[in-house]
C-alpha cells in the first residue's frame, strides 16, 4: 500500500467499526424504530431493548482495528450517558456521519478538526435560541419521547410536580404488574462518590446498599487493625453490608477492603468526603444516619474502643463515581430549624441539599423481558425530565440538530456538520420508510418536523409533544464532535498481537482487586 494512502486507510477502518455499531442502533430511533434483542450475563439472559448505549457497549467486533474504532464510539456514548443519561444514539450517529464526511473530504486532518471545533459554539448557539423553559406540569411529553412509556411518563410528571425540579426519583422493581410511587424522606449529597469503580454492583455504575451500616469517620484509617474489630463485631450479628464515610484512608488498607469486596467476602462501600464544605458535609451526614462522627475531639477512636453504637444506617443508599444519595434518613427536623435560625449563606447551602424531597418509583411489568426493557426506557425518561426542567427543552424529532446546520458557514467543518447534523432526522424518516430519494414533500424547519407515529410531516413538534431536552442535545453534539475532531487527525493504528485464547480466557475470568 501507497504510504500517501495509509492515513485514509486507517481512519476509514476506525470509521467501518463505527459505522456498523450506527447502523444498528439508527434503526431503533424514532416511533417507528425497533428493538434489538441482546445476549446478558444476568437473568433473563436476554435484554429487549432500543437504548443506545446499552447496545453499543454490547457489541464487540472480530477485526482488531475496527474494534479499536468502535472504543471510540464507547467514550463518546459512554460521556453522553454519564453527562445526562441519554441523548446516546444521537451521538452514534452524528460521530459515524462526522467521521465520514471528515474522510470524504479529503482535507488536511489538523484543518478540519480546527474547523470542526470552531463550529461547535455556533451550533451551542443555535441550539440556546430554540431553547424553550418549561414547568413539571409539561414534563409528560419529554418523559413519552424519552420513555416509550405515557403512563410512566403521566406518573413522572405528577412526581415532579411534588418534588421539583432539585427532587431525588428512585427507581424500584414492584414486583406486580402495576407501578406505584411513593414519597420519602431522602438527601443527596454532591461530589461523595466511591472510592473505587469496583464497588458498583453487577453492571450498572452505582452502588445501592439496603439498611446498611454506616461508619463516618474523620480519623485516618491507617491499618486494617482500626477496623478489624467492627468487621468481626458485624459478622458476628451476620451482617455483611458496611458503608464507610471517610475523609482519608490509607492506599494499603482501601486495597485490602477493594480485594475482599471483589471476591465476595465483604460487601463494602468506600466513600470519600467532598474537598469543600467537608466538616459540613461530615455534621449532616452522620445526622441523617444517626452515626457518631469518629473524631479525636469527640473521644471516640478507631480499632478495639469503637462501639457499634456509633455505627448509623439508613432504609437505602446509592452511591455513584460522583455523589451519593440518602433514603429513608433519620428524623433531622431540628438540625433544619437549625440551620433556619442561624440563615447564614453556608446554612441556606446545606438546607439546599438537606430538604430535598424525594420519591420511590417502583416499576410493574408483566414479564422480566418487559421489566427488563421499561427500567431502561424509565431511566432515560427520568434523566430527560430532570435535564429539562433545569435546562429547556428544544423541538424534537432532530429538528433542532436540522435548525443548526442552517446556522453554519461553509468552511470545511461547516460543510461536514451541515450533512451530519440532519442524519438525525433522517434516519427518523428512514425508520418510517419515507423516501428520501425523492423531494420531502413537507417543511422542516423552526419547529416543524417529522411526526412518525402518525406518519405526518411539517407538523409543529411542540404542539405534537415531540421534543427533547436542550442539555441532551447539547451534550451529544459536544461529544460526538470533541471524539470526531480527534479521531480524524490519526495517521496510523497500532494494534496488539493476538493473544493466546487460554490467556484470553484466564483474563476473562480474573477480577482487578483494585484499581
Amino acid at each position: 500500500m501507497k504510504e500517501d494512502n495509509i492515513h485514509e486507510y486507517a481512519l476509514t477502518r476506525l470509521a467501518t467499526g463505527i459505522r456498523k455499531a450506527a447502523n444498528i442502533v439508527g434503526k431503533t430511533m424514532g416511533a417507528a424504530g425497533v428493538n434489538v434483542s441482546l445476549e446478558h450475563k444476568l437473568n433473563p439472559k436476554h435484554l429487549l431493548v432500543n437504548d443506545g448505549s446499552t447496545i453499543v457497549e454490547a457489541i464487540e467486533l472480530a477485526d482488531p482495528i475496527e474494534s479499536i474504532g468502535l472504543s471510540f464510539l464507547k467514550e463518546a456514548v459512554a460521556r453522553s450517558n454519564s453527562n445526562s443519561g441519554d441523548g446516546s444514539s444521537t451521538t452514534t450517529l452524528l460521530l459515524s456521519s462526522i467521521l465520514e464526511e471528515g474522510i470524504r473530504s479529503g482535507v488536511s486532518t489538523l484543518e478540519i478538526k480546527r474547523s470542526l471545533e470552531e463550529c461547535l459554539p455556533i451550533i451551542e448557539s443555535a441550539l440556546k435560541d430554540q431553547t424553550k423553559e418549561i414547568t413539571a406540569k409539561d414534563i409528560k411529553a419529554v418523559a413519552t419521547i424519552a420513555g416509550e412509556d405515557e403512563e410512566v411518563a403521566a406518573i413522572l410528571q405528577e412526581i415532579y410536580e411534588k418534588i421539583g425540579k432539585d427532587g431525588l426519583i428512585h427507581l424500584e422493581n414492584s414486583g406486580t404488574y402495576d407501578t406505584t410511587y411513593s414519597l420519602i424522606e431522602g438527601v443527596r449529597f454532591i461530589d461523595t462518590g466511591f472510592l473505587s469503580p469496583y464497588m458498583a454492583h453487577g453492571h450498572k455504575t452505582k452502588a445501592i446498599y439496603k439498611n446498611p451500616t454506616i461508619l463516618v469517620t474523620k480519623n485516618k484509617i491507617q491499618h486494617i487493625n482500626d477496623i478489624n474489630p467492627l468487621l468481626a463485631a458485624l459478622e458476628a450479628q451476620n451482617k455483611k453490608d458496611l458503608v464507610i464515610f471517610t475523609d482519608d484512608m490509607d492506599s494499603g488498607v482501601a486495597r485490602i477492603l477493594i480485594e475482599a469486596h471483589t471476591k465476595g467476602v465483604l460487601n463494602i462501600l468506600i466513600i470519600k468526603a467532598p474537598t469543600l464544605w467537608k466538616s459540613y458535609v461530615f455534621e449532616d451526614f452522620a445526622k441523617c444516619v444517626g452515626a457518631t462522627i469518629i473524631e479525636d475531639s469527640s473521644g471516640t477512636k478507631l480499632g478495639k474502643e469503637l462501639q457499634l453504637s456509633c455505627l448509623g444506617t439508613c432504609d437505602t443508599l446509592i452511591c455513584d463515581k460522583e455523589e451519593t444519595t440518602l433514603i429513608g434518613i433519620k428524623d433531622i427536623s431540628d438540625h433544619i430549624k437549625e440551620l433556619e435560625a442561624d440563615g447564614s449563606t453556608d446554612s441556606k447551602l446545606r438546607l439546599s441539599w438537606l430538604t430535598t424531597k424525594t420519591a420511590i418509583l417502583k416499576l410493574g411489568a408483566k414479564s422480566e423481558t418487559e421489566l427488563s426493557w421499561r427500567r431502561y426506557k424509565t431511566e432515560d425518561a427520568i434523566f430527560s425530565s430532570r435535564l429539562a426542567l433545569r435546562s429547556g427543552i428544544v423541538p424534537g424529532g432532530g429538528v433542532a440538530l436540522f435548525n443548526a446546520a442552517q446556522h453554519l458557514y461553509d468552511t470545511i467543518g461547516g460543510k461536514i456538520l451541515k450533512i451530519a447534523l440532519q442524519e438525525p432526522i433522517k434516519q427518523i424518516m428512514r425508520n418510517d420508510g419515507v423516501d428520501l430519494s425523492q423531494k420531502t414533500p413537507f417543511e422542516i424547519g423552526g419547529t416543524l418536523g417529522y411526526n412518525a407515529k402518525s406518519h405526518k410531516g411539517g407538523v409543529d413538534m411542540f404542539e405534537e409533544g415531540i421534543v427533547d431536552s436542550a442539555e441532551i442535545v447539547r451534550n451529544a453534539v459536544r461529544n460526538s464532535l470533541g471524539i470526531a475532531a480527534t479521531m480524524l487527525t490519526t495517521s496510523s493504528v497500532i494494534t496488539l498481537p493476538p493473544k493466546p485464547m487460554e490467556e484470553m480466557l484466564n483474563q476473562q475470568l480474573m477480577r482487578p482487586a483494585y484499581f
